[in-house]
């Protein structure tokens, strides 16, 4: 915990109890009250702050609601912190935007060059034949899926296509705060052992429910599904390399688009991903746990 903290988004592993954060209206909508900063500073997408002799920018990550990167600017040195970032999101032709900056520190979650995923929305297609097909033999369709977030999203990324959905139970809370923080989602009940024709979406380790639908089908939907012993450890039927992160090429793309002549990698692949840049001829370095910057802001 910090006195004063940077939260990219809502998920567990970067949400703390800091005494002060500085996070967007969305995410701290997001983030359960257990886990909220004691403080907070909300700030909206593209409204520079000033703190002390520094302007700080948020700007959208397209990894969940609510995520941000974050732009430093001070004494004309820009540093930009992506957070978990994804440039472009299932249903849309926009790119998230990645801002100039003289330093980038990058998430790397996916940064070896086997993490290159296919095309979103034609993996969105093939999973909602997947489902259809499995309706349509009285077969449970199964989505493993992350609760918050990736649940939320596979709904509004599938509602087009007609379905209609059940949430194990652990999804439930994440997918009722979504709606509450502004992001209205597709009509869902409660997994009660029938699932009804609906499409089933449950956490990669939450089959207990799961179990009692009789005949059902899993797909585990993750830029895992290009790791095979991964996969394998949740032991879906079928797996859809489907991810709110950014694939090996996209990172390149963020780095690139940055315009950096300094990239710092953390969280994930770091110094597989730092090598492959040095080979590039850019100046990269994995950060690790116990040398992570602190800005002093």
């Amino acid at each position: 915990m910090r006195s004063f903290a940077f939260i990219s988004h809502a998920h567990t592993d970067h949400a703390r109890r800091h005494r002060e954060a500085l996070l967007t209206p969305q995410t701290l909508a997001l983030i359960p009250e257990a886990r909220r900063p004691r403080g907070w500073r909300m700030l909206g997408y593209d409204e520079p702050m000033l703190r002390d002799h520094a302007t700080v920018t948020l700007l959208p990550a397209g990894h969940m609601l609510g995520s941000a990167q974050l732009l430093l600017e001070h004494d004309g040195t820009c540093l930009l912190y992506t957070g978990d970032i994804k440039l472009r999101v299932p249903g849309t032709r926009k790119q998230t935007p990645v801002p100039k900056a003289h330093v980038l520190i990058v998430e790397t979650t996916y940064g070896r060059p086997h993490f290159r995923f296919g095309d979103p929305d034609a993996t969105v297609e093939a999973i909602a034949m997947w489902c259809r097909r499995a309706l349509d033999s009285r077969v449970a369709p199964v989505l493993l899926c992350h609760a918050l977030g990736k649940t939320e999203e596979m709904m509004l990324a599938l509602a087009p296509y007609g379905f209609e959905f059940a949430l194990e139970k652990r999804c439930v809370p994440c997918a009722e705060s979504y709606t509450g923080a502004g992001r209205p989602l597709p009509e869902w009940i409660e997994l009660d052992g029938d699932a009804r024709g609906r499409v089933v979406i449950a956490p990669p380790a939450g089959k207990d429910e799961v179990r009692r639908l009789g005949r059902y089908r899993t797909a585990l939907v993750s830029g895992w599904a290009k790791d095979a012993e991964f996969a394998r450890l949740f032991g879906a039927d079928t797996t859809f390399d489907l991810s709110d992160h950014c694939d090996f090429d996209e990172l390149m793309d963020v780095v690139e688009r940055s315009g950096a002549d300094q990239v710092y990698t953390v969280h994930g692949y770091t110094e597989d991903f730092a090598r492959s840049l040095r080979k590039r001829g850019i100046r990269a370095s994995a950060l690790e746990a116990t040398e992570q910057l602190q800005l002093a802001l």
